[in-house]
C-alpha cells in the first residue's frame, strides 16, 4: 500500500464515521446487552438513513442536490444526537471498543484496498472495469443528478440523457444508489465514474462491519463474521458495476435481523425503524426486493415455528398450534407486508413493469452462484457439485443445532436455505439473482446459534458451523480475488482521472468522432467527455455497445453526419494525422483533412490482437468499413488488413459500384477508388465449396489501413 492508499483507507474511515452518525438512530431501539457489536452497523445503516434523506429531500423537496446532501446529513446526524441525548445508553466496556475498532479499521483497509486497486497504483482516481459496465450507467445518473435539479427533466430525444432519463423518470426502481453515487462525488470533488471505486469500498467496508455488528455476540464470532462476510460474493458485485446489490444485499441482511428482532421484542421505535429502513432498501435496489427478502424470511420464520412446535411438544405439550405457530406467523406476516407491499404498489403504479434480464438457464451454475459457491460473473470454480452437497450438510447440521437449542432467529436465518430445494424444484431460475444474500443470512444464522448457546461447548459448535459455512466460499472468494486484484486478465480496462481531464483539455470545444470497440472506452467516452458537454459523434461499433444500446437512441440507427475534427482512437491502432493526446488506452487524432477508416457496422465478433488493435470476425454477412476521405480530391489507395483463418478462404468486397474478391493471405489489399468524403467498403468471407454458407465465419481481421496504390 502506498501513499494514495493510505489516504484513500483514512477517507474511507472518515466516511464510515460520518455513516455511523447518520445512521445511528435507527439502531439505537435494538440495542441489548447479546449484541455488543451493534454499534458497528451504524455506517452500513447510514447509508440507507442519508441516501433515503438525500433522495427524499432531491427528488421530492426539489432541493439542489448539494444542498440536499448537507441537509440530509445534517438531519441524520442531528436525528442521532437527539436519539442518544435521550436514550443516554452506556458506553460499551472498554474491551468491546477495542476489539469494534479493529474489526472496522480492518473493514476499511480490505473495502479500500480490493476495492480501489487501479486508483491505489495509479496514485490517483482511477477506474477498473473488468466483467461489467453498470458503473458507467451509474455514474451517468449520478452525475445528472449532481449537475442538475430534479425539476429538470432529462429530454425524450436527447440520446446523450436517455440514460439518465429512463433510470429516473421511466424505470426509477434505485434513486436512493444513484444518490449515495451522486454524494460520494460531491464530497470528493471527482466525477461520478472516478468516485465509484471509492464508494463501492465504503459500501463494502460498511457491508462487513455491519453483518459482523448486527449478529455478533462475542470477540471471536465477530472476526469470523467479519471474514465470512468478506467472502461473499459483495466483493464481486462491487468490482463488476453491481452498486445496488452492493447496497441493497447487506441493507437486506441488517434489515432480516432487525425485523426479527422487533418480532421477538416489538416496540414502537423498532418498527418505525423498520418500516424506515424497508423504504430505504425498497429504492436502493428496487422497490420488489424487500417484499421477496420478507418471503425468503418469513417461509424461514414458518419452518422454525413448525420445528420449534414439533420440538416442545415432543417434550411436553404446553401450547396449541394457533398459539406457537399460525398466529405469529399470522403476525410476522401482516408487519412484512404493512412495511414493504406500499412500495411494490406505488412503483408499479407510477412507472409500470419492468423484467429484469434473463437468469442463466443452467442448474449447474446457478445453484452454486446463488449460495455463493461460484462467481456470479462467470465458471471459475471446479468441483462445484461436492461444494454443493457439503454446503447442503453444514446448513442441515446448523438448522438441526438450532432446534436443538431452541433458538427461534437462528432456526428463522439458517432455514431460509431451504429456498434454494424450494426454487430447484419449482424450476425457478431467478434463485441466481440472490447471490451475496442467501449465504450472508446462513453466516446470521450461526453466529445468532453461538450467541445464544447457553454452554460453553454448544458455543464452540456454533462458532464451528459458522467457520465451516465461510470456509466453503473459499475457493469463489480465491477465484475473485484473482481476477478482480491480484492477477486480474488482460482485458481489464483502467481509466484515469488525469487522462479524462487532459483528454477534454485537448479537445475543448472541437467535436470528436468516437468508434471504440471496447465498451469500456465508448462508456468512458459518454461519461467523460459527452455528459461534460464535448461534442461526441459516436458510430459503430462504438454506437452499438454505448448510446445506441439505451433508448430512445436504441429505436434508430447511428447518427450520419459530417466528419469531425478529431477521433478517438485505439492507442495502438492505425489512425493518420497529427495526434494531440496520447493516452495509456487511447489516442486523439486531427484526421478530418486524412483519409481515414472512421468506424465498422456492428461486427460478428470484435476482436483485438497483441497490441491491443481492433478487429473483426468475418463471416458470409458483409461488415462495412466507413472510410473518410478528407483530402478534397479522387484518391486511388489500398484497404491493407492482416488475417488469420483456420482455412485459407478469399475475401469478397464491395466498394461503390465496385466488387471483386482477394485471395487468402497473412495481409489482404482490397483496391479503392475514393471520392471526396464518405465511402463504405463491404467485406465478407468466401464460403469454401465443401461447407456450408453460413459456416465461414473464421477470418479475423485486424490492423486496418491506408496505403497509397503501388
Amino acid at each position: 500500500m502506498n501513499t494514495y492508499g493510505w489516504q484513500l483507507t483514512g477517507q474511507t474511515l472518515l466516511a464510515l464515521v460520518a455513516l455511523g452518525a447518520c445512521g445511528g438512530w435507527l439502531l439505537l431501539p435494538f440495542r441489548r446487552a447479546e449484541r455488543p457489536f451493534l454499534w458497528l452497523s451504524a455506517p452500513l445503516a447510514g447509508l440507507f438513513a442519508l441516501g433515503g434523506a438525500l433522495a427524499l429531500l432531491y427528488f421530492l423537496v426539489g432541493l439542489p442536490f448539494s444542498w440536499a446532501l448537507w441537509v440530509a446529513l445534517a438531519a441524520n446526524v442531528s436525528g442521532t444526537a437527539l436519539a442518544l441525548a435521550r436514550g443516554r445508553p452506556g458506553l460499551p466496556a472498554a474491551r468491546t471498543c477495542a476489539v469494534g475498532c479493529c474489526a472496522l479499521l480492518a473493514c476499511a483497509y480490505w473495502g479500500t484496498f480490493a476495492c480501489n486497486r487501479a486508483s491505489i497504483d495509479a496514485r490517483e482516481p482511477a477506474l477498473a472495469a473488468t466483467d461489467g459496465s453498470d458503473m458507467f450507467g451509474y455514474a451517468l445518473v449520478a452525475d445528472w443528478m449532481v449537475a442538475h435539479g430534479a425539476a429538470s427533466v432529462p429530454s425524450a430525444t436527447d440520446e446523450l440523457a436517455g440514460l439518465a432519463r429512463y433510470n429516473l423518470r421511466v424505470e426509477c426502481s434505485r434513486p436512493v444508489t444513484f444518490a449515495l453515487l451522486g454524494a460520494a462525488a460531491e464530497v470528493r470533488g471527482t466525477s461520478g465514474l472516478f468516485a465509484y471505486d471509492w464508494a463501492a469500498g465504503v459500501t463494502l467496508a460498511a457491508a462487513l462491519a455491519g453483518c459482523a455488528g448486527a449478529f455478533a455476540g462475542g470477540p471471536v464470532a465477530l472476526a469470523l463474521l467479519v471474514a465470512g462476510a468478506a467472502l461473499s460474493s459483495w466483493f464481486t458485485n462491487a468490482r463488476t458495476g453491481y452498486m445496488g446489490k452492493s447496497v441493497g444485499y447487506p441493507g437486506g441482511l441488517l434489515l432480516a435481523g432487525l425485523f426479527l428482532a422487533a418480532l421477538a421484542d416489538p416496540s414502537r421505535a423498532r418498527w418505525g425503524a423498520v418500516g424506515a429502513l424497508t423504504a430505504a432498501v425498497a429504492w436502493a435496489l428496487s422497490p420488489t426486493f424487500p417484499a421477496a427478502l420478507f418471503a425468503i424470511l418469513l417461509g424461514g420464520y414458518a419452518v422454525a415455528l413448525v420445528l420449534l412446535f414439533a420440538r416442545g411438544e415432543a417434550d411436553a405439550p404446553r401450547s396449541g398450534f394457533w398459539t406457537a405457530v399460525a398466529r405469529p406467523l399470522l403476525i410476522a406476516g401482516a408487519l412484512a407486508a404493512f412495511v414493504s407491499v406500499p412500495w411494490v404498489v406505488s412503483h408499479k403504479l407510477a412507472f409500470g413493469t419492468f423484467n429484469p434480464p434473463p437468469p442463466p438457464a443452467d442448474w449447474g451454475w446457478v445453484l452454486p452462484a446463488a449460495l455463493d459457491l461460484e462467481l456470479p460473473t462467470l465458471r471459475a470454480v471446479p468441483a462445484r457439485g461436492g461444494l454443493l452437497w457439503a454446503a447442503a450438510v453444514v446448513a442441515l447440521l446448523g438448522l438441526s443445532a438450532a432446534v436443538v437449542f431452541r433458538d427461534r432467529t437462528a432456526t428463522a436465518l439458517l432455514a431460509c436455505a431451504l429456498f434454494v430445494p424450494a426454487c430447484w424444484i419449482a424450476g425457478e431460475y431467478r434463485l441466481y439473482t440472490f447471490h451475496g444474500l442467501l449465504y450472508p443470512l446462513a453466516l446470521a444464522g450461526c453466529a445468532a446459534l453461538a450467541a445464544r448457546a447457553r454452554a460453553a461447548r454448544w458455543a464452540v459448535c456454533g462458532l464451528a458451523l459458522l467457520c465451516a459455512t465461510a470456509a466453503l466460499r473459499g475457493p469463489q472468494a480465491r477465484a475473485a480475488a484473482d481476477r478482480y486484484l491480484f492477477r486480474p486478465p488482460h482485458t481489464e480496462v483502467v481509466h484515469r482521472q488525469s487522462e479524462a481531464r487532459a483528454l477534454r483539455a485537448a479537445v475543448g470545444s472541437d467535436d470528436v468522432d468516437v468508434a471504440l470497440a471496447h465498451w469500456a472506452d465508448n462508456h468512458f467516452a459518454w461519461a467523460e467527455l459527452a455528459a461534460h458537454g464535448v461534442p461526441v459523434r459516436f458510430r459503430a461499433p462504438g454506437w452499438n455497445v454505448s448510446v445506441g444500446a439505451y433508448p430512445p437512441a436504441a429505436r434508430r440507427r447511428e447518427p450520419e453526419g459530417p466528419k469531425a475534427r478529431f477521433a478517438l482512437v485505439e492507442r495502438g491502432a492505425w489512425a493518420p494525422g497529427t495526434v494531440h493526446w496520447t493516452g495509456k488506452r487511447l489516442k486523439l487524432v486531427e484526421n478530418r483533412d486524412q483519409i481515414a477508416v472512421v468506424g465498422t457496422s456492428w461486427p460478428l465478433v470484435t476482436t483485438w490482437d497483441a497490441e491491443w488493435r481492433p478487429g473483426a470476425l468475418l463471416g458470409t454477412e458483409p461488415v462495412a468499413f466507413r472510410i473518410h476521405n478528407g483530402t478534397g480530391t479522387e484518391r486511388t489507395v489500398r484497404f491493407v488488413a492482416d488475417t488469420s483463418s483456420e482455412r485459407a478462404r478469399a475475401l469478397a468486397y464491395r466498394a461503390g459500384g465496385a466488387t471483386g474478391t482477394v485471395p487468402s493471405a497473412a495481409t489482404v489489399a482490397v483496391p479503392l477508388h475514393l471520392p471526396p468524403g464518405w465511402t463504405r467498403v463491404e467485406l465478407s468471407a468466401v464460403p469454401l465449396p465443401d461447407e456450408p454458407h453460413d459456416a465461414a465465419r473464421l477470418i479475423q481481421v485486424t490492423n486496418w489501413r491506408i496505403e497509397p496504390e503501388r
